[in-house]
């Protein structure tokens, strides 16, 4: 792989060590939590031992240093396999402030 491919990505990627909480639609409580890899304006990546499959609909909540807490609509539109957790990358489709 060139060492420039990533670079060429339309949005630059963040480290973040915090958490995606998943809300469940039918009483928007929050349910079960993955750790937040990294960030974009564009999406996201996390790490969970929950099985999602590609193009499975998210909804949840993140919490960012200069950002605050964010509410997101996504699809997962990436699965990587990891020894003791899989990777997923989200491709925002909505993305708000959450409310209190």
């Amino acid at each position: 792989m060139d060492k420039h491919a990533k670079d060429a990505r339309r949005a630059s990627r963040y480290p973040h060590d915090s958490v995606v909480e998943f809300i469940d639609d039918s009483d928007r409580m929050p349910g079960d939590v993955a750790r937040l890899v990294d960030v974009s304006s564009l999406g996201a990546s996390f790490s969970t031992l929950r099985v999602f499959a590609k193009g499975a609909a998210i909804h949840a909540r993140l919490r960012l240093l200069n950002a605050g807490v964010l509410e997101i609509w996504g699809k997962v539109v990436r699965i990587k396999e990891r020894t003791n957790s899989t990777l997923y990358g989200v491709k925002f489709d909505t993305v708000r402030g959450a409310r209190p």
